[in-house]
């Protein structure tokens, strides 16, 4: 089922901000870098206005991601952006206790799958 155009708005927004965010950027930086107002970002921020194909493109460019992951939220290739970014925080922390924590879990969810899809064959 196709979305509403108001929500295609909002999901690219949302994205927007958290591309913005994840890589320290405040609204005034990214308005100075796509050379438009603050109150644009905001409003594109908010799912209100979109952003020129033009500016989509250096917006994937800049913070290498596709466009697919821009627009549609899609992105195979690029595992970062499916993750919550608080996950990609521990994931590139200098804190390695927290880290190889967060890596042994991975590791068990790992191994209750196996196990899962193996019961789920027999």
């Amino acid at each position: 089922m196709y979305k509403t155009e108001n929500l295609v708005k909002e999901d690219i927004g949302k994205r927007v901000s958290s591309l913005r965010k994840r890589n320290g950027m405040t609204q005034e930086n990214l308005a100075e870098l796509l050379d438009c107002s603050v109150k644009h970002i905001s409003h594109v921020e908010r799912g209100t206005a979109l952003l020129s194909l033009e500016k989509c493109i250096f917006l994937s460019d800049y913070f290498h991601c596709s466009l697919d992951y821009l627009l549609r939220g899609k992105d195979p290739e690029n595992v970062a952006n499916a993750l919550p970014s608080h996950i990609i925080e521990i994931l590139r922390s200098k804190n390695n206790a927290e880290r190889d924590l967060l890596l042994a879990y991975l590791n068990l969810y790992s191994r209750i799958r196996k196990t899962s899809n193996n019961e789920e064959k027999s």
